[in-house]
């Protein structure tokens, strides 16, 4: 196969489907998770010098000063204060640069575990459709997932009522990628919510405004509406840069429909529950999909940070055997869903092969650490800092249809 990603898709199908051949026996289920886990989690791991950021991330790292002196400002290299300060640390310790993303990796998996182990059952599945989703932010994405495995650990500590901690997380994401402002501001606002019993109107109202988005044509946002917004011009830059690919309908839209109604059915049906931190996160986070629908470029970005809590506060709803037992035909429910996730995601992994042999550069073939067998470090950088110069120049948003 040549496109590793793909490759993750699949493993990742036969994770989901896994869970749901065994879904009779939980304590197999619950056996099989960890291996589960490793298995996907070394897939990641074994990347060496993969995918196109490495044509920024791997100068930089090269580059990087010492502790103190990112502390003062003194290299200007256009990355956020918090990244710079990580990969100064473990540069210092004298980790190589594929080092330093297997320790972002392991910080990700971690924080999806501890999230994942609280799951009574469907923890395989549950794994799988974060991978799926959020495949590209682990492979390649640097600064994000660092900034992402910062916002578990920060919504795992609101759920444990450690605020100081999660305080100090909220920050560290924000240092470390820009991104972060969006969900970790919108998540003071969870004060007016917290242990106020859950409202399925609310829900409704975003499966209404997900449907007229996806009727109404895309507009193209004025720029001169975002230099109106309270951001740093650096911020308004690459919000301007998210915001030039958009697509009115994508197939993607009936897993955000599904969601959003399976939420709306059960919390209608029980009406027993209390907003918890998690609970607010999650309509928090399907509030900002609703909204950026449209432009999926951007929202990929914002997504990756709610995705894990969305899957895990789901799975867990569903999960309940006394709130399934007041929904009608709540198995059929459940199961269409999981089956339309994987289905969607074979049909993606199919188009992602295909798409493969239309790039000028072999951006997505496996590199990974095993080719250091037959060849020097420093020849597969050299190598693939090469490609991924060909796919910014010949490759990077060179489509035409989905400009905005």
């Amino acid at each position: 196969m040549e496109n590793y990603t793909a490759l993750i898709v699949l493993v990742s199908i036969a994770i989901g489907l896994l869970d749901l051949f065994t879904d009779r026996w939980q304590s197999l289920q619950r056996q099989l998770f960890p291996i589960a886990l490793l298995g996907i989690y070394t897939l990641f791991v074994i990347m060496y010098y993969f995918g196109p950021d490495i044509w920024t991330y791997v100068p930089h790292y090269e580059e990087i000063g010492s502790f103190s002196e990112e502390l003062a400002f003194r290299h200007k290299n256009g990355f956020e204060l918090g990244y710079n300060l990580f990969c100064s640390l473990m540069s210092s310790i004298g980790l190589s640069y594929w080092g330093m993303t297997v320790v972002i990796k392991t910080l990700y998996f971690i924080a999806i575990y501890l999230l994942l182990r609280q799951l009574p059952r469907r923890q395989m599945f549950s794994l799988a459709c974060i991978v799926l989703i959020d495949r590209d932010l682990i492979t390649h994405e640097n600064r994000e997932c660092l900034a992402v495995s910062l916002f578990i650990f920060m919504v795992l500590l609101l759920q444990n009522r450690q605020y100081l901690w999660a305080v100090l997380c909220a920050a560290a994401a924000i240092l470390t990628h820009k991104t972060a402002i969006l969900p970790i501001g919108i998540l003071p606002f969870g004060i007016f919510f917290y242990r106020h019993r859950q409202s399925a109107t609310l829900y409704t109202i975003l499966i209404i405004l997900l449907m007229v988005i996806m009727l109404l044509p895309i507009q193209r946002v004025s720029v001169s509406v975002l230099h109106l917004l309270p951001f740093p011009d650096v911020y308004i830059g690459a919000l301007h840069h998210h915001l030039q690919l958009g697509r009115q309908f994508q197939l993607i839209a009936l897993i955000y429909l599904g969601v959003l109604l399976l939420i709306n059915i059960y919390i209608s049906r029980t009406g027993q529950q209390h907003y918890t931190w998690v609970a607010y996160v999650v309509l928090a986070g399907m509030a900002v999909v609703v909204v950026l629908y449209p432009y999926y470029f951007l929202l990929a970005r914002i997504r990756s940070y709610f995705t894990p809590i969305v899957v895990f506060y789901v799975v867990k709803l569903v999960s309940d055997s006394e709130q399934t037992y007041h929904i009608p035909y709540a198995n059929l429910v459940k199961q269409a869903l999981m089956v339309l996730i994987l289905v969607y995601y074979l049909h993606f992994a199919i188009k992602l092969e295909r798409f493969t042999h239309q790039l000028h550069a072999p951006i997505a073939r496996p590199c990974t650490i095993f080719e250091l067998r037959n060849a020097s470090p420093k020849q597969i950088r050299d190598r693939q800092m090469k490609i991924a110069y060909q796919y910014w120049q010949q490759d990077y948003m060179k489509e035409k249809g989905n400009r905005l």
